[in-house]
C-alpha cells in the first residue's frame, strides 16, 4: 500500500508538470505536452505487444510502437491545411496506408511466403496501432485545439476534463466498491469490480466534470468558453456521466485482454500500480469520447 501511494504521488506530479508546461509562451508547452503523451503511448504500445504475444499471436513491435510518431507527423502536417473535423479523417486514411506498409514489410521479412500468416501478424500490429496508439494520441489533437477554435486555454480545460473524470471515476469506484462491496460487475473479466463500485465511479465521473465546470464558470478568462459554445452545467454533467461509463468499459476491455494473456498486469513500470496500459486503459476511452465531443462543438 505504501509503495502504491508513493508511486501515485510521482504520477500526480508528472501529470501536473505536463499540464503546467501548457502555460509556457510561444506554444512551447503544447509541444512538451505532445512529447509527454508520446512517451506514455510508446510504453503502452510496447506493453500491448507483450500482451498480444502472450496470447500466442505475432506482432511487429517496431511498427506498433512507432506508429504514434507517424500519426503525430500526420497531425502536425494536417493542422496547417485542413479544418479540425477533417484531421481525424486524414489520420484514419494514413492508418490504412500504414497498415499497407506493415503488410508489405511482413511479406518482405518472410520472403513473401504464408500470406495468411503475414496478414494476421499485420492485423495484430494494426490492433496495437489503434489501441492504444491512435486512440490515446487523440490527446494530441485535443492539445492543439486552441489553434483551430481560436480560444486560449480550451485545450487545458479539455485535458483537465479527461484527467478529472478518469481519476475520480477510478477513485470513487475503488472507495465505494471496497466499502459497500456487493454483487460483482463482471466476475469473469475482473473479479474485484462490483456494481456498487461502478455506480460510485459514475458519481465520481460526474463530480470530476462538474469540478471543471465550476473552474471554468468562476474564472473570468475561461467563462468565455461557455458563452462561445453555449455550454451549460448539464452539458458537463452528461459528459461526465457518459465518459465515466466509457472509462469503466475501457478498464474492462484491458482486463479482458490481460485475462486472455493470462497475466495480472500489463507491465511493472509503476510499482504497486502495474504497467502503463493499466494506468491509461480507462483514459483511452475517455480521451476518445472527449475528442468526439470536440468534433461536435468546434
Amino acid at each position: 500500500m505504501k509503495k502504491r501511494f508513493i508511486t501515485s504521488i510521482y504520477i500526480v506530479l508528472a501529470v501536473a508538470l505536463a499540464i503546467g508546461c501548457k502555460f509556457l509562451p510561444l506554444n512551447i508547452g503544447d509541444y512538451l505536452f505532445d512529447i509527454f503523451i508520446l512517451c506514455l503511448t510508446f510504453v503502452a504500445a510496447f506493453e500491448m505487444c507483450n500482451l498480444i504475444e502472450k496470447c500466442g499471436k505475432t506482432v511487429n513491435r517496431l511498427f506498433a510502437v512507432f506508429y504514434s510518431i507517424f500519426n503525430y507527423i500526420v497531425l502536425l502536417i494536417s493542422i496547417n491545411f485542413v479544418k479540425y473535423q477533417f484531421v481525424a479523417l486524414i489520420q484514419v486514411f494514413a492508418l490504412i496506408v500504414y497498415f499497407g506498409i506493415v503488410l508489405i514489410a511482413e511479406s518482405v521479412r518472410n520472403k513473401g511466403f504464408k500470406f495468411v500468416s503475414n496478414l494476421k501478424s499485420s492485423l495484430y500490429t494494426l490492433l496495437a496501432c489503434v489501441y492504444p496508439g491512435l486512440l490515446f494520441t487523440l490527446y494530441l489533437n485535443i492539445n492543439h485545439i486552441d489553434q483551430f477554435a481560436g480560444i486560449n486555454h480550451l485545450s487545458v480545460i479539455l485535458i483537465l476534463m479527461v484527467i478529472a473524470i478518469t481519476f475520480l471515476t477510478d477513485t470513487f469506484a475503488y472507495l465505494v466498491g471496497r466499502t459497500l462491496k456487493g454483487p460483482k460487475l463482471a466476475p469473469k473479466i475482473s473479479p474485484n469490480k462490483t456494481i456498487s463500485g461502478s455506480i460510485g465511479g459514475l458519481i465520481g465521473g460526474i463530480a470530476g466534470s462538474m469540478l471543471v465546470f465550476a473552474l471554468v464558470y468562476n474564472v473570468k478568462s475561461l467563462a468565455i468558453i461557455l458563452e462561445t459554445f453555449n455550454l451549460a452545467w448539464w452539458h458537463f454533467l452528461l459528459i461526465g456521466l457518459f465518459a465515466s461509463v466509457l472509462g469503466q468499459i475501457g478498464d474492462l476491455v484491458e482486463s479482458k485482454i490481460k485475462r486472455q494473456a493470462q497475466t495480472k498486469d500489463s507491465g511493472n513500470i509503476f510499482p504497486g500500480h502495474g504497467g502503463m496500459l493499466d494506468r491509461i486503459d480507462a483514459m483511452i476511452f475517455v480521451v476518445t469520447f472527449i475528442f468526439v465531443i470536440t468534433l461536435v462543438i468546434i
